[in-house]
């Protein structure tokens, strides 16, 4: 009778391990695109900002709401150095934080035309459904130049090599990215006048979890948007704001696209080296499922 038991006990755990052994690798290899997807989109996001500001102007110091921007006195005919710190903190689905540090230096070209090299170390602790370490070694170089006399151009491309650990478990992929940028500005009597049109990609190529063989994750993103602001004080301006924004996006064989329409209001206040801006999303207005956002941001410069 004994054996008898054993024996079913035996074929009984034989029929639920093999379910159990694919249900586990599905986990591991979900979490670790979650990851994937988390980390490129955040890194992208990074150089993304931190070269805008590098570019923008020659400010020593700058403080947001995701970090900090430090760089070393120049006019704007010499080269200089700079050095800036990001980070994101993730709730829901993904669980953790991830902290992106960027050192540049650049030079003149010319009159009106500049040209940097970036390097990153981007590091993430994370909780996809497992915990995942990332760590990312990033190179970028960069350019401002203008076409008009009104209207500039600004282009970035990076290459990385992200390396992800999954309890003893590493994992290392190869990452590229881009972006290309064109704004302008006109002054009207009473009205100032402003457009940017971007473009951005991001691809990456990672090795296998499990069965699964190595695979791509990627992106791209154009964005048009058009912004008409008040002079109507000194320090204040009110400011309307209409956008669009089109995606495609491919993962691990899976792919897909969509577009989104933006409407925003708001005000910014700017004294000296300060500035406060409080911001109305009316996106609503073409997608009734998304939400009516209010956000402020302040940002100090030395």
């Amino acid at each position: 009778m004994k054996t008898a038991r054993l024996m079913r006990m035996f074929a009984l755990l034989s029929c639920l391990l093999p379910a159990a052994v694919p249900l586990a690798a599905d986990e591991l290899r979900s979490a670790y695109r979650s990851s994937v997807a988390t980390t490129l989109s955040a890194s992208v996001g990074a150089f993304d900002s931190v070269l805008g500001q590098a570019l923008s102007g020659y400010g020593k110091v700058r403080l947001n709401g995701k970090g900090v921007f430090l760089a070393t006195k120049a006019s704007a005919g010499a080269p200089r150095m700079w050095w800036a710190l990001e980070a994101r903190e993730y709730h829901g689905s993904v669980e953790g934080r991830k902290f992106d540090m960027l050192l540049g230096i650049e030079r003149p070209l010319g009159e009106r035309s500049r040209l940097g090299f970036a390097t990153g170390y981007g590091v993430a602790d994370l909780d996809t459904g497992r915990d995942i370490r990332t760590q990312t070694f990033s190179f970028a170089p960069y350019m401002e130049t203008p076409l008009t006399e009104n209207i500039g151009l600004k282009a970035w491309a990076a290459l990385a090599r992200p390396d992800y650990r999954l309890g003893d478990s590493p994992r290392s992929a190869w990452r590229t990215a881009a972006g290309l940028n064109a704004s302008g500005a006109y002054e009207l009597r009473r009205m100032n006048l402003s457009g940017a049109a971007g473009l951005s990609m991001s691809q990456q190529t990672s090795s296998g979890v499990g069965d699964l063989s190595s695979w791509q994750v990627g992106k791209l993103t154009a964005t048009l948007r058009t912004r008409a602001t008040l002079r109507l004080e000194r320090n204040f301006r009110p400011y309307f704001e209409l956008g669009y924004s089109y995606g495609a996006w491919v993962n691990a064989g899976s792919s897909g696209d969509y577009e989104t329409p933006s409407l925003k209001t708001g005000l910014s206040w700017t004294h000296k080296k300060r500035s406060f801006t409080l911001s109305l999303n009316g996106t609503q207005v073409f997608d009734p499922v998304q939400p009516l956002v209010l956000s402020t941001n302040y940002s100090i410069r030395f």
